[in-house]
């Protein structure tokens, strides 16, 4: 089988799982369902006093879930595999288990780049609250995007099954969630760089630096948190292998 095949392959074969999985289906859905529902409220703004100066907040929470929902999207994908045997079938495929890897690493990265900056761009073309370019916005959104194959691997290396990969979602929600604080936080707080332990941490610090109009700090936090996902996913994909695929490799 070529590349291009076995690529178009393991797309295929993750889009039938997803539509087949009650869970998996409802997380998309849920997704564009509140998309959907925050863009439309826009429309209404004038009789919702109050709400625009909430609508930053709202984005933060929409960019910052994104990764912790769509990572036990795919880590769910992972699960099934090994419960159902395919990842020993799929051990004695020509396609090396590397290359399961980087493909479902570029789909879930890429595929947490497009949706939720589409997704911003809908609802503040609505709201018309906050003022960034293009730039700035892949700023934050890329870092996070990053965080999503990670969380994705994270998952089934420390969870034997659906349960497990449940409870482990919400360890990493909860951690994930945690930097939103930031926003009531004041700036000069002993504690305020704790929440930069989290993988959250930096692209929030980016994200209130590009809305206070501070582009230069946007981008060192944006930078920062590029290392600190390049390098979670690299720690992440060696456990991963050396746990998941040790009889396989």
């Amino acid at each position: 089988m070529s590349a291009v095949g076995a690529v178009a392959a393991i797309v295929r074969n993750d889009l039938r799982a997803v539509r087949r999985d009650h869970v998996l289906s409802v997380t998309v859905a849920l997704s564009f369902a509140a998309t959907a529902m925050i863009a439309t409220l826009g429309l209404f703004q004038e009789r919702l006093a109050g709400w625009s100066a909430w609508f930053p907040f709202m984005v933060a929470m929409s960019l910052v879930g994104g990764p912790g929902g769509f990572g036990l999207l795919f880590a769910l994908l992972m699960v099934d595999e090994g419960d159902t045997g395919v990842r020993d079938a799929l051990a004695v495929s020509p396609i090396p288990a590397t290359r399961f890897l980087l493909v479902r690493t570029l789909v879930a990265t890429g595929w947490m780049v497009a949706w939720p900056l589409a997704s911003v761009l809908l609802m503040n073309g609505t709201w018309r609250v906050i003022d960034l370019s293009l730039a700035s916005w892949l700023a934050v959104i890329v870092p996070l995007a990053l965080f999503t194959p990670s969380f994705a691997l994270l998952i089934p290396t420390v969870a034997k099954d659906k349960v497990g990969a449940l409870a482990a979602f919400k360890a990493v929600s909860f951690l994930t969630l945690a930097p939103l604080a930031l926003f009531f936080v004041s700036r000069e707080a002993w504690y305020r760089p704790l929440f930069l332990l989290s993988p959250a941490g930096c692209p929030v610090e980016a994200y209130q630096a590009f809305l206070d109009g501070r582009p230069g700090h946007g981008a060192a936090w944006s930078g920062a948190a590029m290392v600190y996902a390049v390098a979670l996913l690299a720690i992440v994909m060696k456990r991963f292998r050396t746990k998941i695929y040790r009889l396989h490799e």
